[in-house]
């Protein structure tokens, strides 16, 4: 995989790790964490959205399949640095929330994690 497969990578990660903080930020303490069933429904759909991404990127960048662990890497690296600087600082840029809402942000971008992980795990079907 090339730099320049590297750098979109990383930053189509960004932007969907971004955009799903910021829906979180924006709707956690209203909305999502009023019941759990709607908590692990929106953690699924951000799993999913950030699988897509993943998927799309990866497509449209021509990346063959046997390079998608190195591919994943590169698009959750930003995500996963950004949620630990998020984590840390949490009661400042989230003052809104509980502090029981940082385990559920945790839980939230680890779940979206583990699927394009498990998606860039995934073995392509054998051909007939």
């Amino acid at each position: 995989m090339s730099k320049e497969d590297s750098l979109w990578f990383a930053l189509a990660g960004a932007v969907v790790w971004g955009a799903a903080t910021l829906f979180y930020a924006a709707f956690a303490g209203g909305l999502i964490e009023q019941a759990f069933w709607f908590y692990a429904l929106n953690a699924a759909l951000a799993a999913g959205a950030l699988a897509f991404f993943f998927h799309l990127t990866a497509r449209l960048r021509r990346i063959p399949r046997r390079r998608w662990l190195v591919a994943a890497t590169a698009f959750s690296a930003p995500g996963l640095a950004g949620a630990t600087v998020v984590m840390i600082l949490f009661d400042s840029l989230m003052p809104g929330l509980p502090p029981e809402s940082l385990g559920r942000y945790g839980a939230f971008v680890a779940v979206a994690y583990a699927m394009v992980a498990t998606l860039a795990l995934e073995r392509p079907a054998k051909s007939a």
